[in-house]
């Protein structure tokens, strides 16, 4: 523990700010407790055959129908073959195949991928955006400290 002792306070700032990004992104990160996920499933309002539940309804953010027109697809299929026992190296539901597992988009072999295949879905998104600000306050701080600044 006393290899530990000079870098306790670098240790506290890293967990305070992995800390803050779970309490921002706490709302989202267990859906079934506060009933709210990141994914726009209300983007899917705008298309025929859900367009015909809600029919004044309005999108929040088109922009946003990507995650739930081919991101959250993608996940899924990994998913799938993955219990399926294989190697998603062929997307056959578009055209008559294309090649997906090189396909950097669908990220198969990035290593946070994992709560997609792990979590359910809605679940999913939460933890992987919380974790992804974490880590990217932690390698801010990394980076702040490899350029000479001090500890807060």
């Amino acid at each position: 523990m006393s290899r530990l002792r000079p870098y306790r306070r670098d240790l506290a700032a890293v967990l305070l700010l992995v800390g803050l990004a779970l309490l921002w992104f706490a709302p989202v990160l267990l859906p079934p407790l506060f009933g709210l996920t990141l994914l726009p499933y209300d983007n899917l309002y705008a298309f025929q055959p859900w367009r015909a539940l809600q029919p004044g309804l309005v999108p929040h953010n088109e922009l946003l129908s990507d995650l739930v027109l081919e991101n959250a697809v993608w996940k899924l299929h990994v998913r799938a073959a993955l219990a399926d026992g294989q190697i998603p190296l062929w997307n056959p539901q578009l055209f008559t195949g294309q090649p997906f597992f090189a396909a950097g988009q669908a990220s198969v072999l990035y290593p946070l991928s994992i709560l997609f295949y792990l979590l359910p879905i809605n679940v999913a998104y939460g933890w992987f955006t919380a974790l992804q600000v974490g880590l990217a306050g932690v390698n801010l701080y990394i980076f702040a400290r490899v350029l000479g600044l001090r500890r807060p």
